[in-house]
């Protein structure tokens, strides 16, 4: 009999297909925000709500009192009364959890309750304490049902440090330089901006919400993607991840569950105890989204090649289902910072993996299985990864999964443990790309940074 986390029982989603969702959100709110136009003549209202000839009807003859009394056109009234921010939240969890279901399977099979798994944690940290000096940071640990996950990534603490940066200069280029063709059907620009401001944060609301309704049944854990998808003190498991995890590669599931709890709390003593991390990669995700080059010309043309007629509302829903089909390409600006971003990426799971390594090696026997599985898994590009970069151009997936473990690993053998815990003293220690090409490079500049001269070695010809 399987054990749920502590939570009371959730719905059971029943099969589907797999592959990346959509919900009827998209749908139903794209129908009303363009409702069918009646035909009658009348006029506009004046001052005292009638109707008056002399006046331009800016409805074009539709009335917007008409479905007042709609529970749905009520609904849709609040969706776009949103001023919360570029991304509206309350959308965005609503898409995702109507995507990701409520799974009450916590961890799969095994029926592996909450308290295992804090069990496991708790022991993870004294493993960890043993061979970094990165102390422990305080917090829960969890056992997430995928609908409990989107909850927690759907806000701006969550999924929200990476895409509304983003999101933000996206609407304000797309508010400020709307098609010819747009302005024409919107009329005069002249006091529409909280109208668009509230179009923008629906629309991504909606593609906030489809990532996230599709990375909840793609995670194993709280830290799969190498950066915090929720609180950073948080860790846990996502739906029943490990329990798949396991079976897809004949794992010993309570091995399993220890190493899973260690890689979390490993990222959680980085993400969660070094606020100046935190502040870099903001900065990272703020850089990225203002070297964004936006068209919005070269953009509508794009929802058009996807199939997306404003007069259609089942279109947008077909074309959520292609995240190729919303491509944005990075500027050259762009891919330099995503190259730091993924650098960034890179050595925290190489690091978290050689600490783990360290901690487990005589624990676990089936370590290396685990590891070697770890491996094939992160470089399946699920779903929810392919929507966050096609709709945001953020890809933070390294290129090369085990370049960050081969530069730990060469650091390690040069200085040990205590050598390679150095990088996080401070965001200047961090290995650039072509010392995590090249770890002699970022030894050199640490052994200089000691002797207190600078730290960069001479340039490679």
């Amino acid at each position: 009999m399987r054990e749920t986390s502590g939570s009371a029982p959730r719905r059971v989603r029943s099969a589907e297909p797999s592959g990346p969702r959509t919900g009827v959100t998209a749908t139903t709110v794209m129908a009303a925000v363009c409702p069918p136009r009646s035909p009658r003549p009348n006029a506009p209202l004046d001052g005292h709500g009638h109707y008056h000839a002399g006046m331009s009807d800016p409805f074009g003859g539709f009335d917007p009192r008409m479905f007042e009394q709609v529970p749905f056109f009520r609904e849709l009234a609040k969706v776009m009364s949103w001023s919360g921010g570029p991304v509206n939240w309350d959308l965005a969890r609503q898409t995702a959890e109507a995507l990701a279901g409520r799974d009450p399977r916590a961890l799969g099979d095994g029926g592996t309750s909450e308290e295992a798994f804090s069990d496991a944690v708790d022991t993870a940290e004294l493993w960890l304490d043993q061979v970094t000096g990165l102390p422990r940071v305080a917090g829960p640990a969890r056992s997430l049902d995928a609908g409990a996950w989107a909850e927690l990534a759907t806000t701006a603490e969550g999924l929200g440090r990476y895409v509304e940066p983003i999101a933000r200069g996206m609407g304000e280029t797309l508010s400020g330089q709307l098609p010819e063709e747009l302005q024409q059907q919107l009329g005069s620009a002249s006091g529409m901006k909280p109208a668009l401001d509230a179009l923008g944060a629906m629309l991504f609301g909606v593609q906030v919400g489809t990532v996230a309704g599709n990375l909840a049944d793609q995670l194993v854990g709280t830290y799969d993607l190498g950066v915090p998808t929720t609180d950073p003190r948080v860790v846990g498991t996502v739906g029943g991840g490990l329990g798949r995890f396991a079976t897809d590669f004949d794992l010993d599931e309570s091995e399993a569950r220890y190493w899973l709890a260690l890689r979390e709390a490993a990222h959680r003593r980085v993400f969660g105890g070094l606020p100046w991390l935190r502040e870099h990669l903001d900065d990272l995700i703020s850089r990225f989204a203002s070297e964004a080059d936006l068209d919005p010309s070269r953009m509508m043309d794009a929802l058009g090649g996807a199939g997306f007629d404003p007069s259609d509302p089942e279109a947008l829903e077909q074309a959520l289902q292609d995240p190729d089909a919303f491509e944005i390409e990075p500027t050259e600006a762009q891919k330099r910072i995503l190259r730091e971003l993924q650098t960034l990426v890179a050595f925290t799971e190489g690091w978290s993996a050689t600490i783990v390594h360290a901690a487990a090696a005589d624990r676990l026997p089936s370590l290396g299985r685990i590891e070697e599985a770890a491996l094939r898994h992160r470089a399946e590009h699920g779903p929810g990864e392919r929507f966050l970069q096609q709709l945001m151009g953020l890809d933070l997936k390294p290129a090369d999964l085990r370049q960050g473990r081969d530069f730990c690993d060469a650091v390690v053998a040069a200085r040990d443990l205590e050598g390679l815990d150095r990088a996080w003293a401070r965001a200047e220690h961090l290995p650039r790309p072509d010392e995590l090409e090249d770890p002699s490079r970022w030894l050199v500049r640490m052994a200089a940074i000691e002797l207190g001269v600078d730290g960069d070695p001479p340039e490679q010809h």
